[in-house]
Parts: structure tokens; C-alpha cells; sequence
């Protein structure tokens, strides 16, 4: 039994089926009843020292729906929205309840709410995958990340576009997938020039975004198109760097990254597929697939994310 003062926890590793690939992830499971507080969150997420950890609250047995609140926090801020802690949340607890209802195959559905608000969620309990409807709000801004400033945070990139041995475009889009959640999207020509890539000293920070977005997380996505599969589907290999960090997966990047990519493609009233490898450089091979449904003005109608997830560890923390 656990103690009034424990809480049950268990990590996964998110858009893989290996163990120790992927994106690793902390689940802090609350029962019925129980509250923490935002500073008791905070001080656990910095704990575990993860990119992220969700706080699952857990609804009573005699719950009449297939929901949960789902919290999510960074070492340093709670987050409203984020891709790869709501795909392995998902695929946790959502094959815990298949398990426990004796279901092998066929589909659950099933929903989140989360800060940025709810999200609806598929369950494959076959294939053991989620595919979740990601909030959005997509927004382009009118301010370009230059040349001159990526070069300031990736020398790497620098010395090589100087000598010749790449080219890097003379800006850069930047967009929020939702507000509080933004990334500078940096098309690469080749592998070679995505494996230049490198950490850097210090957090990006852009001045001049479009007001009432400029209140954000902000990361910097590296993307190089790799192709398109006989189904359409568009291939990509990204990393995403935030200062010092590099991330093996992130959903949210890879959801900014489809949308825009689907908005600027001139069509309208057509899905894109997209199939995204990234962590590879890190040793933690990740694969998100992404479906982006565009309204016939060519805004975003419908996003899903979509992964498969593995458990590592498990545990009970003291509170």
C-alpha cells in the first residue's frame, strides 16, 4: 500500500518501442482525492531533471468517461501544451486500462484536459499506440530569425556556410504552435549540415515578436526534408536544441514544424502525413507521425500526433 505521504510514479521512453530510445518521461500518478500544490509539482518535476513530467490525476473507478487531467512541467515552468508528454501519458494509461479490461485489439477513446485545453486520444490496442488531437492555435510571425543570429548560437554552421560546405538560407520562420509555445524553424540542406548542428551556450531569446505571443517558450528546430514515402507521406529529420539541451522528441515542435509546413503548401481542404525521425544524433532514435487536416482557407482544421510508448522504470516518490 502506498503511504498517505508516496505517490506511484513510473517513466517511459515516448515516440519508440525501444527501451532507452526515445524521449524518457516521468508519470506522477495522483490519486483520487489527493492535490498538490503548483510548488510540490515543481520541486518533483525538477527531480526526476527530465525534459518533462506529467502529473496524471486519476479518476475514480465509478468515472463514467475515459478522462483524466493531465499536468505537465519543465524543470523550470509548468507547460499548457506538450507533445511527447501527452502521447506517452496517453499510451500509459490508456494500455493500463485496456490491460485491465481484458482488450487486445480494436480502438479506445478517450481524453485529456490539459492547461491548453482538452485533447481527444485514440488508443490502437494492437499496434500500442496514441494519436492524439493536439490543441493549436497556429501563428506565423511577421519576424524572421536571421542568418547572422543562428550563426551567433551555431559557429559550427558558420565555419561551414563561410568555406562553402553548406548553405543556410538568410531567414528563418518562426511560429507558435499555441500561445506559450514557440519555435524558429530552420530548414537544413543535408544531413551533413543537420549533424553541424550543435548545442549552444545560452537559452534563445528573440525580441520583436508579434504581440500577445510574445510570452513564450521558444526553441530552435533544425528540419532536413528527407523525402516522400509512395503513400505521400512527407519524410523529415529534425533536432531541436534549446540552449545547452538537446531534446530526442519533441511532439510540439514536430506539430509547429507539420502545420507550417502544411499552411505555406499552397492547398487547401487536403490531409498531410508526416513521418519524423529525430534524437538520432543523440543515440535515442525517435519516430513521430504527424497528420495535418487543412480547411479550405488553409488554416489548420484538424492535428493529430501520434507514437508508440515503453516502460522503464517504476517507482514510489515521497512527497
Amino acid at each position: 500500500m502506498t503511504s498517505p505521504s508516496q505517490l506511484d510514479f513510473v517513466t517511459v521512453d515516448v515516440f519508440t518501442s525501444q527501451p532507452y530510445g526515445g524521449n524518457p518521461l516521468a508519470i506522477v500518478r495522483i490519486p483520487p482525492g489527493r492535490t498538490l500544490n503548483q510548488e510540490q509539482k515543481q520541486t518533483i518535476a525538477r527531480e526526476f531533471n527530465l525534459s518533462e513530467t506529467t502529473f496524471l490525476h486519476e479518476h475514480a473507478d465509478s468515472a463514467a468517461e475515459d478522462q483524466w487531467t493531465v499536468d505537465i512541467f519543465m524543470t523550470s515552468r509548468e507547460l499548457p501544451f506538450a507533445g511527447h508528454p501527452t502521447v506517452g501519458t496517453a499510451c500509459y494509461v490508456l494500455g493500463r486500462t485496456a490491460r485491465e479490461r481484458g482488450v487486445s485489439s480494436g480502438v479506445m477513446e478517450a481524453s485529456f484536459n490539459l492547461k491548453a485545453g482538452r485533447v481527444g486520444l485514440r488508443y490502437d490496442c494492437g499496434k500500442k499506440t496514441a494519436k492524439a488531437s493536439i490543441p493549436h492555435d497556429v501563428h506565423i510571425h511577421n519576424k524572421r530569425y536571421t542568418k547572422d543570429d543562428l550563426f551567433a548560437l551555431q559557429p559550427q554552421l558558420a565555419e561551414a556556410h563561410r568555406q562553402g560546405k553548406v548553405k543556410v538560407k538568410d531567414d528563418h520562420a518562426i511560429v507558435s504552435i499555441v500561445k506559450g509555445m514557440t519555435f524558429v524553424l530552420v530548414e537544413l540542406e543535408s544531413e551533413e549540415a543537420l549533424s553541424m548542428v550543435s548545442l549552444a551556450g545560452q537559452s534563445l531569446s528573440v525580441e520583436g515578436l508579434d504581440q500577445g505571443w510574445d510570452e513564450t517558450f521558444i526553441g530552435t528546430y533544425f528540419f532536413v526534408r528527407a523525402g516522400t514515402s509512395d503513400h505521400g507521406v512527407t519524410k523529415l529529420r529534425t533536432r531541436m536544441i534549446e540552449g545547452p539541451l538537446e531534446d530526442p522528441a519533441t511532439g510540439s515542435a514536430a506539430s509547429d514544424l507539420a502545420a507550417y509546413l502544411s499552411q505555406t503548401a499552397g492547398e487547401a481542404s487536403k490531409t498531410f502525413k508526416y513521418e519524423i525521425v529525430q534524437g538520432v544524433e543523440m543515440g535515442r532514435r525517435s519516430e513521430i507521425f504527424i497528420e495535418v487536416e487543412m480547411n479550405e482557407d488553409k488554416s489548420v482544421a484538424q492535428l493529430f500526433l501520434e507514437g508508440s510508448t515503453v516502460q522503464v522504470m517504476e517507482g514510489r516518490l515521497t512527497v
